[in-house]
C-alpha cells in the first residue's frame, strides 16, 4: 500500500494543532477551512472539537455564517495552564530552519524572537540553549530573496485573513510594465522554493471569475494595496486533494502521464511522490515506468527535459511531439559553428 499523506500527523498531533490554533488565533475559522488545514474530513474535525470541549481548557463559540459553521475560542482573562514540551519546541525550531531561506529578514527576526521567548518558559534552564542550536542547512537552487517584498507579503496575508480585495501591481514574464489587477486572495502556496498568491480576478463588471484560479508570484509584485471592499469567504477547493495531489502548480484539466526513467535517474524518481495516484513499475534491467496525474502541460514538458536523456515521455502523444520539437531547438541552439 502507498504511504498515507502526511504520515507524521496522527490524531493526537491534530488535536494539539487544533487546540493551539484556537488558543492563539483571534479570528474565527469555518469547518471547511479547518478540514482543509488539517487534511482530514469534516467529521474528524468535529470529533477533535468535541475532545477540546470535553477538556474544558477552552470555551468554543460556534455559529452559522453564509451557511458555514464557524468556530472561535472565547476570550478569557485567565490564561490556561500549559506545560511546554521541549520535543514539540525543537520541531518548531526545525521547521523554522527548513524555511529560513524563504523568510524575509524581519520575518526571521520575529519568528526567532517568538520561539526563543517560548523557551524561557521551559522548566529546565539548560534546555534553552540546546534548543537554539541549529543543525539544519538548506541548499536551494535559485533562491529568491523576499526581504524587499515583506510589506507586500504582509498586506497580502492580511487580505486573505480579512477577506479584503487587493489591488496588485504585477509584472509577469514578457511584459515591459507592471499591470494592475484587483483580486480576491485566499491562499498562499509554496512551490519550487517560490511563494505564490492564489486568488480570483475581479473583472470589469466587478464580479469574481471563479472559472480559473490566478497565481501571482510574490517576487513579481510591485505594489499591494488593501481595499476596504470585502468579499465572501472563499474556502480552498472542494477538490483540494486533487489540487495538492497532482503534478504542477497551474491548475488545468487533469491528465495521465507515462514516462520511462533510465537507471541513473530511476532511484531518485522512485523516492518521490509526483502525484498521489502514481504507479511505479520496475523492469528487470533497472528501468522504471512511472504513471502519474498532472495539471500543467508546460510544467510536465520542462520536468521531463530537466532529466536530459535519462527520462522518456511515452504518453500523452501530443506532449511527446512537443518534447521532440523542444529537443530539436535545444540541439540547434547548442550546435558548434564550423
Amino acid at each position: 500500500m502507498p504511504p498515507k499523506k502526511d504520515p507524521y500527523t496522527g490524531s493526537s498531533q491534530r488535536v494539539i494543532g487544533l487546540y493551539s490554533l484556537f488558543l492563539f488565533s483571534s479570528r474565527p475559522h469555518s469547518l471547511s477551512q479547518l478540514s482543509d488545514l488539517f487534511h482530514c474530513s469534516k467529521q474528524t474535525v468535529l470529533r477533535m472539537i468535541e475532545q477540546i470541549d470535553r477538556s474544558r481548557g477552552l470555551v468554543l463559540d460556534t455559529w452559522i455564517d453564509n451557511r458555514e459553521r464557524m468556530y472561535q475560542a472565547r476570550k478569557t482573562r485567565r490564561l490556561p495552564n500549559i506545560t511546554l514540551d521541549i520535543d514539540a519546541l525543537s520541531k518548531l525550531f526545525l521547521c523554522r530552519d527548513m524555511v529560513w531561506h524563504m523568510l524575509p529578514t524581519n520575518y526571521r527576526k520575529q519568528v526567532t524572537e517568538a520561539l526563543e521567548g517560548a523557551t524561557t518558559l521551559l522548566p529546565d534552564f539548560d534546555d534553552q540553549e540546546d534548543l537554539k542550536a541549529s543543525w539544519v542547512h538548506t541548499k536551494p537552487k535559485g533562491r529568491i530573496n523576499y526581504t524587499d517584498k515583506e510589506p507586500l507579503i504582509t498586506h497580502t496575508i492580511q487580505g486573505i485573513q480579512e477577506y479584503r480585495f487587493c489591488e496588485i501591481q504585477y509584472k509577469g514574464p514578457g511584459h515591459d510594465k507592471p499591470k494592475t489587477f484587483v483580486v480576491a486572495p485566499f491562499q498562499m502556496i509554496v512551490f519550487n522554493e517560490g511563494l505564490y498568491l492564489r486568488c480570483f480576478l475581479r473583472n470589469k463588471e466587478g464580479k469574481l471569475d471563479f472559472d480559473k484560479d490566478m497565481f501571482l508570484a510574490a517576487h513579481r509584485m510591485y505594489a499591494v494595496q488593501l481595499l476596504e471592499e470585502k468579499f465572501e469567504a472563499i474556502t480552498a477547493d472542494k477538490d483540494v486533494q486533487q489540487f495538492t495531489g497532482t503534478f504542477g502548480l497551474y491548475k488545468g484539466a487533469p491528465f495521465r502521464v507515462t514516462v520511462r526513467v533510465y537507471k541513473d535517474a530511476a532511484m531518485y524518481v522512485s523516492e518521490r511522490v509526483w502525484s498521489e495516484d502514481q504507479e511505479l513499475e520496475w523492469s528487470e534491467d533497472g528501468m522504471l515506468l512511472l504513471r502519474f496525474t498532472a495539471t500543467s502541460e508546460k510544467e510536465t514538458v520542462a520536468w521531463v527535459l530537466s532529466f536530459g536523456g535519462e527520462m522518456e515521455l511515452l504518453e500523452p502523444a501530443a506532449l511527446r511531439k512537443t518534447i521532440e520539437s523542444q529537443t530539436q531547438r535545444i540541439i540547434a541552439t547548442h550546435q558548434f559553428s564550423d
